[in-house]
This record gives structure tokens, C-alpha cells and sequence, in this order.
């Protein structure tokens, strides 16, 4: 992948890294998957797609299309800018530190996800109350049952928005009069051809003993899964990978000046890597929040996280992230093609925002909790064609302007 302006160690320690990545990315899902091979462990990975499905695919994809931007970005700092190996080396490091500490914040949090207990606890888990082992209705189901009804049920509609209960009471405002709605309720009652409905007093607190079984479970340090532990080995580098793809953007837009006078083999190869690889990374967003909606169906909104409830923020900067990356592709171009570029950015946003809940809803149904195989092996087959097409159509359009100037030979 390499271009010949751009030195060899400076694209020697990108692949390093990015290699490095890349192996955390697939290590928490080859765990999952062995771990919890006989006990459900793709509705596991379909409803934390975000971490389970992203990384090894649309993830890598990332890492393939911002090699050459980051490659480029390193030499530059590290050949022609005054104390850009001092700069480089101090903000690397940085960069590090601050991705352990973020890591730490979200591993700290109370609020834990099903595959971090280990399958012996969730198998044998039978849930609460007398009956519940073959009553229709639990006081708390057991958690791989109330896991699966979610999943059967992401499977039949778009979206989850409708289970979703807020489970605290403002002290500061009367109940509504109108008469309560009854909903399925999936930590309390087993998903039949004709399931009962249940109020909200009754399925909150079947959802906050739901939550509190895993959190529990999770306090005792012998009931955590392998999986967890691959998952707080491997969270820093993802935190890394999101916080570099950020500085990547700044620093392509901030330098784009020197980039085009340095590496002008590589300016067309490194706008249409950021484009890929752009267009990669804003799955992220989307697919935590079809996580975030999996859990408030799931728990309810106290059964929210860290990670739940930064997610809203982290879109924001996902927006401002892709504002930059549009920038940067259209600052090159001629005024019409540069004013149609930002205008359609902006409807693209625009809809973005007022269709916002029919694109979660989308993505819970085919990339989070109702995911499926044959969806997840779709994402793959489009992933694959992504990298294929970082290799091969940047080749193809050197050839072709060869051909049309003989003299760049």
C-alpha cells in the first residue's frame, strides 16, 4: 500500500500499529465466539454490534483507508516540519494516555453487558420467582430467555423505540391521567403467539432485577467471562483508534497544504482512502445507537451505562468529524462542483437529523440486536469489496492518466 514518496519507517511504524489494531479489533470477537459458541454467542455479538461487529469489519476497513493518510501525516511530521519529530512523538504519546484513561472511565462503570458473565452463570441462571421455570410470566425472567425474546422481536419490526419505559418518576410532575399502556415486557415475560402485556410498575422492576443480576454476577470476579477480560485488554486501543481518526481529520485539514506539495503521487490515492475510510467510521455512531435502544428496550433507561449515555455526544463529534473530512475532499475542487458537494452534505445532514430515529431503527433491525447471518455476511461481502477497491481503483486511475499524459511516465 505504500507510495514511493512517502518513507519507508514512518509507513514501517503506521503498519505496526495499525496491524497491532487491527488484532485487537477480531481478538474480543474470536473470544466470543468460542466462549459462548453453545450458548448464544451470536445474539450476544448482534446486540453489542457496535463492538462485536464494527471493529472486525467495517473497523479494518478504516484501518486499510487511513493507512496511506496516516503514513503521510507521520512522514510529513517527521521530514519536513520544525520539531515534528518532538511534536509527533509528544502527541502519540498523548494520545495513549488519554485513550487509557477514557478506557478506564467506561470499564468503570456499573453497568454491565451480558457476555461479561461467564456462560456456566447464565445457563444455569433460572431467574426469580416460584414458577418462573415454566410460567409464561416471571418476576425477572433468566437473562439468555429475556436476551432472546429482544432478538426474536428486533427480528419482526424496525425498531424498538415503542418498549422503551422510563422507569423514573419526576417527584416534580403528577402522572398523567390517561390510563396506562400495556407493553410486552422482555425481562419479565416469555415471547409467545399471544404474550400479556404488562404496566410499567410491574415490568420496571422486572427490568431493574434483570439489571442488577448482571452487575451482580459481574462483582464476583469468578463469574466474569473470558471475553471480558479480552475486552478490557483491547478497549484502550479501540478508544486509540476512534481518537486518531479524529487528529487524522484535524491535521489533514490543518496540513493539506504541505501534504499536496510533498506527496503528489499520493493526493488523489489519500482523498479517496478518506472517503472509504470515512464513509467506514460513521457506521459507529449509528450502530451504538441501535445498542443504546437495544438496552432501554431491554432494561429500561436506568439499565443506561457510560457508554449508553455518552453516545448521543459521541454522534456529535461524529458529525463535526465527517463536516472536516468533506472539507478536506471538496477544498480541491472547482467552485460549482465544490458548492453542490457542501450543499448536498447539508441535505444529507439535514435528513439525517429529521429521519434520525428511521435510521436507528434500521440498524437495530439489520446490524444490531435483529441481526441476522445473512446481513452481518453482507456487511462482510461489502467490506471485502471496500479494500479491494483501496488496492485496485487508485492503480487503475494512475494507468489511465499515463495513458493520457505520456509525459508523467
Amino acid at each position: 500500500m505504500g507510495s514511493r514518496d512517502i518513507g519507508i519507517w514512518p509507513r514501517v511504524f503506521v503498519c505496526v500499529v495499525f496491524l497491532t489494531l487491527g488484532v485487537a479489533f477480531a481478538a474480543p470477537t474470536v473470544v466470543l465466539a468460542h466462549e459462548f459458541w453453545e450458548s448464544g454467542w451470536f445474539s450476544l455479538a448482534a446486540m453489542d454490534s457496535h463492538l462485536f461487529v464494527f471493529f472486525p469489519t467495517l473497523g479494518v476497513v478504516a484501518l486499510v483507508a487511513f493507512y496511506i493518510p496516516s503514513a503521510a501525516l507521520a512522514d510529513l511530521y517527521w521530514r519536513h516540519i520544525p520539531l515534528g519529530r518532538l511534536r509527533f512523538t509528544v502527541g502519540f504519546l498523548l494520545l495513549c494516555g488519554l485513550s487509557f484513561a477514557i478506557a478506564t472511565s467506561l470499564l468503570a462503570s456499573p453497568k454491565r453487558s451480558i457476555w461479561e458473565i461467564a456462560p456456566s452463570i447464565l445457563t444455569s441462571d433460572k431467574g426469580v420467582g416460584p414458577t418462573c421455570p415454566g410460567s409464561e410470566v416471571c418476576e425477572r425472567l433468566p437473562v439468555l430467555t429475556a436476551l432472546q425474546g429482544l432478538r426474536e422481536v428486533s427480528q419482526s419490526r424496525w425498531g424498538l423505540t415503542d418498549f422503551i419505559r422510563s422507569c423514573d418518576r419526576d417527584v416534580f410532575l403528577e402522572p398523567a391521567a390517561a390510563p396506562e399502556r400495556k407493553r410486552f415486557c422482555f425481562a419479565s415475560t416469555r415471547l409467545t403467539s399471544s404474550p400479556q402485556l404488562q404496566g410499567d410498575t410491574e415490568c420496571c422492576r422486572a427490568q431493574h432485577l434483570l439489571s442488577n443480576a448482571i452487575s451482580d454476577n459481574y462483582a464476583h470476579i469468578d463469574r466474569r467471562s473470558l471475553t471480558a477480560k479480552a475486552h478490557a485488554a483491547t478497549l484502550p486501543m479501540k478508544v486509540f483508534f476512534l481518537l486518531v481518526l479524529l487528529t487524522i481529520s484535524i491535521l489533514l485539514v490543518l496540513r493539506h497544504r504541505a501534504i499536496e506539495a510533498n506527496y503528489q503521487a499520493s493526493n488523489q490515492r489519500i482523498e479517496f482512502s478518506v472517503i472509504v475510510g470515512t464513509a467506514a467510521a460513521l457506521f459507529f455512531p449509528l450502530m451504538s445507537q441501535a445498542f443504546v435502544e437495544s438496552v432501554e428496550a431491554l432494561y429500561g433507561l436506568t439499565g443506561r451505562g457510560t457508554f449508553s449515555l455518552i453516545t448521543p455526544i459521541l454522534s456529535l463529534a461524529f458529525g463535526i468529524w465527517t463536516l472536516l473530512m468533506v472539507f478536506f475532499f471538496y477544498r480541491r475542487r472547482d467552485k460549482d462542483l465544490e458548492a453542490i458537494g457542501k450543499l448536498g452534505s447539508a441535505v444529507a445532514a439535514a435528513l439525517a437529523v429529521l429521519k434520525y430515529g428511521v435510521v436507528v431503527a434500521i440498524f437495530t433491525r439489520l446490524l444490531g440486536s435483529g441481526a441476522t447471518y445473512a446481513s452481518i455476511g453482507a456487511l462482510v461481502v461489502v467490506c471485502i469489496a471496500a479494500i479491494v477497491s483501496l488496492f485496485w481503483l487508485p492503480r487503475r486511475w494512475a494507468v489511465t492518466q499515463q495513458k493520457a499524459d505520456p509525459a508523467a511516465r
